[in-house]
């Protein structure tokens, strides 16, 4: 901008107009200032420049002089822009709202009248100078009442510069949408439109236009499947859906992100006369949270919620979600279909974690692709074996477990008639030798450090910490059966707890020790979220379901730091310790079965060698064993 010349035009502009002298006095001061201040600290005309020199004004005049002088500073931006300056920024006689046609006086007179009970004098009037100004603005871009107003206007009028102070801007939005959501209540216009105008949601709506061409195709290929769900329908769900996510314990910034987001969604389906469906979603959040940073994971994970609720009717606090497609999906359709078959069929068998069959699978599909196969009916045993050769593994056992799964797919294959092959499991080797390991426990110091963690720590977190630990030292649950542990499991009168095991499907019932009751009470009484969830371990955060992963584990890391460097020094440490401590106990070999829940005492036998004391009874003098000693010592 040339200062100079432009306050030239300006105050020519004001002459012309007939603007009385004091005001072309009050003009000619306030520029005069401003240039002294650009020229005492050196810099050209900027934004930066007139931002710093308004915040230095306010500490130099009278507070009239600053309300008066901070539009002349808009009305030079106004002109070096357009090279004009509107009748409304120039005082004049006549009023903005004297200005308006008289289409858009009747409808602000009408909003007007409906205020005049609920405000103040001065605030009333507030109202009408801010509304008037804004509906100016909609008079220059040609609409002349509320029902010619459509979400094109709203969103022209939001990014039109105003010449003037953002704080000023956001006022003038602000009474505008209260004047709009009045306009709706009398069915002049919707009122998405006033929720547009909120200057927090307008930036997350997103334009389709703006969108890539995928996602542009994306949402126009849903768009006959989405009107199943209109956008009106979708907005209805909002507040139950936010109720959903308070009963299930979320609190604060969640339950007020969740409203946004799903309003900013609203808009964006309105706007585009579009209904809710998951792939629109999707590619709408795709595009709007490329410049949201780390805050889009809480929103992607709120869309996640949604997308179950709108389901299901309700959040499962227990679910994990996956936010990207499946490498099973990824997958050709002669691949992914004979997959889901062999899956199903494991199902159906009872087999424990399917998801661990699918990877393998997923694996020796791939190495086909690669090779260029287009079907199973390729299969041969040359194929097969070259998989064999170039498929890496870190142990030995590793590799023989990817193998044993990879030929129960190729003899359902042969059983199926996906390939002409029938024994080409035959082509792979599975199974290891069999190995013996070190048994590993909690040592006497360790067990003793996690009762004084018991006895001075009463934190949330760490009186779970302490009743998961006590359940497996004290009980030899495994982690499993920790975390499936109900309210209806105990009795506490009897002091029993009756579980069927996750792993054997065997229900035991054990005696439970005091401190262990007192651990799970004491986790109960002060350390649970309150939730209406049937499972003694909750997540500690919303949502409160079931706890999942590698808790237990962590549970003892927290309390035993250096278990965390140990190889297998993960929470089946507790069980072992368990087992044989019962054993140095003088336990019989049938109890320890039973308390475990082991049906072959095979895997009681490894608990033997800690019992020190007994090993040495069980010890054989070099001369019974046949072993003669010549030399030593005297």
């Amino acid at each position: 901008m040339d200062y100079n010349a432009t306050v030239d035009m300006v105050m020519n502009l004001l002459k012309e107009k007939g603007v009385c002298s004091s005001s072309q006095k009050s003009h000619k001061d306030c520029y005069f200032s401003f240039a002294q201040f650009l020229e005492q600290t050196k810099q050209e005309y900027s934004g930066k420049a007139r931002d710093s020199w308004l915040t230095w004004m306010k500490d130099k005049f009278p507070r009239q002089r600053c309300m008066v002088w901070n539009p002349y500073i808009y009305q030079l931006e106004e002109m070096d822009a357009i090279g004009t300056v509107s009748d409304r920024r120039l005082y004049l006689n006549r009023s903005n709202y004297d200005k308006l046609p008289f289409t858009w006086k009747k409808d602000l007179d009408s909003y007007l009248d409906d205020c005049r009970s609920r405000y103040t004098a001065r605030t009333w009037e507030l109202t009408r100078i801010y509304c008037s100004e804004a509906l100016l603005f909609l008079f220059d871009i040609g609409v002349i009442e509320a029902r010619k107003i459509t979400y094109k206007v709203i969103t022209e009028f939001l990014e039109m510069d105003m010449y003037c102070s953002s704080e000023n801007k956001t006022v003038i939005l602000s009474y505008t949408a209260r004047m709009l959501r009045f306009f709706s209540k009398k069915r002049l216009c919707p009122d998405g439109f006033a929720l547009l105008l909120d200057s927090q949601i307008y930036p997350h709506v997103g334009r389709l236009e703006d969108f890539s061409t995928s996602n542009i195709n994306k949402v126009l290929q849903t768009q006959e499947k989405s009107s199943e769900f209109p956008a009106d329908e979708f907005r209805e769900t909002i507040e139950p859906f936010i109720e959903t996510l308070t009963k299930h314990g979320y609190v604060g910034t969640t339950l007020y992100l969740a409203r946004h987001s799903l309003m900013a969604l609203y808009l964006f389906l309105d706007i585009y006369a579009l209904g809710y469906h998951p792939d629109i979603m999707w590619s709408w959040f795709f595009e709007i949270s490329k410049d949201m940073g780390h805050s889009r994971f809480h929103w992607r994970r709120i869309l996640k919620c949604y997308e179950e609720y709108a389901s299901l009717g309700d959040i499962l606090p227990d679910g994990k979600y996956s936010y990207a497609p499946s490498s099973l999906e990824s997958l050709p359709s002669w691949c992914r279909q004979a997959i889901e078959v062999f899956l199903a069929q494991k199902k159906r068998e009872f087999r424990e974690n399917v998801s661990k069959y699918q990877y393998p699978c997923i694996r020796f599909c791939r190495f086909l692709i690669s090779c260029g196969y287009e079907s199973f009916e390729q299969l041969s045993p040359t194929i097969v074996k070259e998989f064999s050769r170039q498929d890496k593994h870190d142990t030995f056992r590793g590799k023989s477990s990817y193998y044993t799964i990879v030929r129960g797919l190729l003899r359902f294959l042969g059983e199926k008639g996906y390939t002409a092959y029938e024994t080409l499991h035959n082509c792979l080797f599975a199974g290891t030798a069999p190995q013996e390991r070190i048994v590993d426990i909690l040592t006497e110091g360790q067990l003793r450090r996690i009762s004084e963690f018991r006895l001075s720590h009463h934190g949330p977190i760490e009186l779970r910490d302490t009743a998961i630990v006590m359940l497996g030292i004290k009980m030899g649950f495994r982690a499993s059966d920790v975390l499936n542990l109900r309210f209806r499991d105990i009795d506490w009168k009897k002091r029993e707890v009756t579980i069927v095991m996750k792993k054997t499907r065997t229900q035991i019932t054990l005696p439970m020790p005091v401190d262990v009751g007192n651990a799970i009470f004491s986790y109960i009484r002060t350390g649970r979220p309150s939730s209406d969830d049937t499972h003694i371990f909750i997540r500690s955060k919303a949502p409160f379901g079931k706890l999942t992963g590698k808790v237990c584990t962590k549970a003892l890391y927290r309390i035993l730091p250096e278990r965390c460097d140990m190889k297998g020094g993960g929470f089946h440490v507790t069980r072992r310790t368990f087992a044989t401590n019962l054993l140095r106990n003088r336990v019989g070999i049938d109890d320890v079965m039973d308390a475990l829940g082991h049906r072959d005492p095979t895997s009681v036998m490894k608990y033997l060698f800690l019992d020190e004391e007994r090993s040495r009874s069980c010890a054989l003098s070099l001369a019974e064993a046949g072993i003669s000693v010549k030399g030593g010592l005297a």
